[in-house]
């Protein structure tokens, strides 16, 4: 899988939580055994008459300036106001400023809950709810116009003023662009006029002019913001960061950012910006603020700091001269990791998290995300093809069912004209879209037929679409583990090869990257909005498998008007254009010519209903359809199949009740089983030498084995070099039967996003439990079980 991936679509999604939550397992603290390369210390809160602060939103055009831009600017505009912030070290530069002009484009919610009906027809654009207009404003702000000539302004003034030590926090809420071919990573900012924009190497032109000593930390939520991690350098014109310039970016340089859309039609609290800006009022500090949303961020975002970018490439660099490839290059120098991962705790606990909010495995090298990305690819591509299946299905029995009920209502089918419709003053347009409404509802309904159609094909296209969608962030989730494992790859290397220049610029960068404000907190009355909890991968592959259409296996369109006339055919007859191999249409005998006129006796009426029919038919049943070759009737049997689909295998839990995938474990103590089946129950127990909370868990997972009599099976991906140390000293109890699995097989088939993970799996070999974490209050999470030296709950 490549570094970068651009999905094909943007969808929109309602995402939140406010902070990193804290898990059950969240209180492992074993102490490093050798110092993590070039960290940094958590830095204070700055002296906020040091600070300077830009708030911009170029919007383009008012008919693209979205409201969540504006919301976004608000939000920040009121923490810094609560933070202290001076109000003459705030500028603000939004869409056109201050000019009392309609610059900012408003979508209200469609009123009329029967709408949907006329989704898809042409009548939707003309008589949906329109977009309004309203003007821009900040309480207590002085709004600049969002253009380059008042950026410039800013800083041939204000910011010349700025002296060393200072610190410029720029912030963008706003729509981006992609880097030119010919220029690569030089992404660029809308401003306010058409094709106004500013790119990274006019921005960084611009910071240029500033004292060279001021500190410049940018927090960046456009489309393809990545690109402007290269302010690092294009600032100060070396080839190594000076530390003098980072920042914090929505996605990477070649992705679009899912915060930067309209409001989802009344929604809010949607993508990057909102969430981030909650976590920084709650602690101050932007790299905890980043850290959250790697966990929190709903939606296929890739969120990096300057830092991640910079060891990426510098990665790459280093392994093209080592003449290797980049994952196996990174999978060495990870592999340096985990010989002491008590070093590298915080990091494995933030994958742990992130594996464990989204339903999948925590990875521990780039080999597993490669491997994940390509089947998770395959899988969201078929998928957006079954969604957008599905939906081209419900728009043609949409449509179908709007030409019924004009065709039979002359009044309406001289009022439904496009001119008349296209022509209507916008009043006008608001009271036929409430009348028509007002008579096409009660009539779909009274069709208890259309109706039972319309319920399946719109359970079908929705469901297709949120698990499309949810596989695509799944996708984006990878992306921020793989940036992770580089950065602790690159980490590595820096200590073990890189130069002193390149220790220091890192250190740098991360100094910069640890600017922090004074916590503003939430405001009294503020009510977050939370998502609801990702289901398991494994149930978005069932639901896949549930909406997954049957398929015939040919192209088609509606017949021509000749063929119609001529044999007396309904508009639903459909002439069969190519027919795939292998398919069911080509086992049936159907040819490239023929006309599908239906079900013998009930033929197909409306335009394009062969592939509803198709889609909705039961798999592997034969059913006779009735068709025209060379004029002359013949019929034939078909036996529709599911559309073909690739769900590869992908690492996610096993479901409770599901057989347990099979082991291959090396043996360090005692047998391991080959096999689960073996008539006698077995607990796997995931841990790892390191994890504190795995050790607390011992006395009561000792206690369950002696009860129970089962055989608990410690599984680790460390080897001999790690354990053989810990169990010369451990003293306490520990399961006989110790494990190795140092190629992480059984970690991925098992799904372990995060440890101590426990696996009840009975003498048939299914699952009975599954359980991710330990807490002493709620114990080792077995339904049934309960240890009589479990802490007591506190008393009320």
């Amino acid at each position: 899988m490549p570094v970068l991936r651009s999905p094909r679509r943007c969808p929109r999604v309602v995402a939140v939580v406010l902070l990193l939550g804290v898990v059950a397992f969240a209180g492992c603290r074993t102490p490093a055994r050798h110092p993590a390369p070039v960290a940094t210390a958590a830095a204070p809160a700055p002296d906020l008459s040091r600070v300077e602060v830009i708030l911009l939103n170029g919007g383009g055009t008012a008919a693209q300036n979205y409201q969540s831009h504006l919301l976004h600017v608000r939000q920040f505009h009121d923490m810094l106001e609560r933070v202290g912030l001076p109000a003459d070290r705030l500028a603000v530069f939004s869409s056109d400023g201050d000019d009392p002009g309609l610059d900012l484009a408003v979508r209200d919610a469609q009123p009329e809950t029967d709408f949907w009906l006329i989704e898809g027809s042409w009548l939707e654009a003309p008589l949906r709810t329109p977009v309004t207009f309203g003007n821009s404003t900040v309480e207590g702000a002085v709004l600049a116009p969002a253009t380059k000539a008042e950026l410039a302004r800013w800083f041939t003034t204000q910011g010349r003023a700025m002296r060393a030590g200072d610190t410029l926090l720029l912030y963008v809420t706003d729509h981006g662009t992609r880097a030119k071919k010919e220029e690569p990573g030089n992404t660029g900012i809308t401003l306010w006029g058409v094709g106004e924009s500013i790119s990274v190497r006019e921005l960084g032109a611009l910071l240029a002019e500033l004292n060279p000593a001021v500190r410049v930390v940018t927090l960046m939520s456009q489309c393809f913001s990545g690109g402007f991690a290269q302010l690092a350098t294009a600032r100060s014109g070396d080839s190594l960061p000076n530390g003098e310039t980072c920042g914090f970016f929505s996605s990477t340089a070649d992705r679009p950012a899912y915060g930067c859309y309209p409001e989802n039609r009344g929604r809010e609290n949607v993508g990057h910006s909102f969430l981030f800006l909650e976590a920084l009022a709650e602690t101050g500090r932007l790299d905890e603020a980043h850290r959250a949303v790697l966990v929190s961020d709903a939606t296929p975002d890739v969120p990096l700091r300057t830092s991640d970018v910079w060891l990426d490439q510098t990665m790459a660099v280093a392994a093209k001269a080592a003449g290797q490839e980049l994952t196996p290059f990174l999978d060495a120098l990870l592999r340096q990791a985990w010989q002491d991962p008590g070093a590298w705790e915080t990091d494995i606990r933030l994958l742990d998290r992130i594996g464990n909010t989204y339903g999948s495995f925590s990875p521990r090298s780039i080999h597993e995300i490669d491997e994940q990305g390509e089947r998770l690819a395959a899988a969201s591509q078929q998928l957006r093809i079954n969604h957008g299946t599905w939906s081209a299905a419900f728009d043609s029995a949409r449509r179908a069912n709007l030409d019924r009920f004009v065709a039979t209502r002359p009044v309406w089918r001289d009022r439904l004209t496009e001119p008349k419709v296209r022509d209507l003053p916008q009043p006008a347009a608001r009271a036929l879209t409430v009348e028509l409404l007002g008579e096409l509802g009660p009539a779909t309904r009274a069709d208890r037929s259309t109706t039972k159609r319309f319920d399946v094909l719109r359970e079908k296209s929705a469901s297709a679409g949120e698990v499309a969608y949810r596989m695509d962030v799944r996708l984006g989730v990878l992306l921020r583990m793989r940036a992770l494992l580089t950065h602790i790859a690159g980490r590595v290397w820096l200590q073990t090869k890189g130069t002193p220049a390149q220790r220091a610029a890192y250190a740098a960068l991360r100094d910069c990257e640890s600017f922090a404000l004074p916590s503003a907190g939430v405001p009294p009355g503020t009510e977050l909005a939370h998502v609801q909890p990702f289901p398991p991968l494994e149930d978005d592959l069932a639901l896949a498998d549930d909406v997954l259409p049957a398929w015939m296996g040919i192209q088609f369109k509606q017949a021509a008007d000749d063929v119609r006339t001529q044999h007396q055919l309904p508009n639903g007859a459909a002439a069969v254009i190519a027919v795939y191999p292998d398919s069911p249409a080509k086992a049936a005998g159907l040819q490239a010519g023929d006309v599908v006129t239906g079900p013998p006796g009930h033929p197909f009426t409306e335009r394009d209903q062969i592939r509803e029919w198709t889609m909705l038919s039961r798999v592997n049943e034969p059913a006779t359809l009735a068709v025209l070759r060379d004029g002359q009737p013949l019929q034939v049997t078909i036996r529709p199949q599911p559309m073909p689909r690739k769900w590869p295998s992908l690492s996610s839990p096993p479901k409770v009740g599901a057989a347990a995938p099979p082991l291959s474990l090396g043996a360090y103590r005692g047998t391991p089983p080959t096999q689960l089946a073996d008539g006698n129950p077995h607990l796997l127990f995931f841990w790892a030498t390191w994890c504190g909370v795995c050790k607390a868990s011992l006395p009561e997972l000792d206690a369950f084995a002696q009860e129970r009599g089962v055989q608990v099976v410690a599984i680790t991906d460390e080897g001999a070099p790690l354990l053989d140390p810990f169990f010369a000293k451990w003293k306490g109890p520990f399961p006989a039967t110790v494990a190795t699995d140092v190629d992480r097989r059984a970690f991925m088939a098992y799904g372990v996003s995060g440890m101590p993970t426990f696996v009840l799996v009975d003498g048939a070999g299914n699952v009975q439990s599954y359980a991710v974490g330990y807490n002493p209050a709620k114990g080792i999470a077995i339904d049934g079980w309960t240890w009589s030296k479990r802490p007591a709950p506190p008393a009320s």
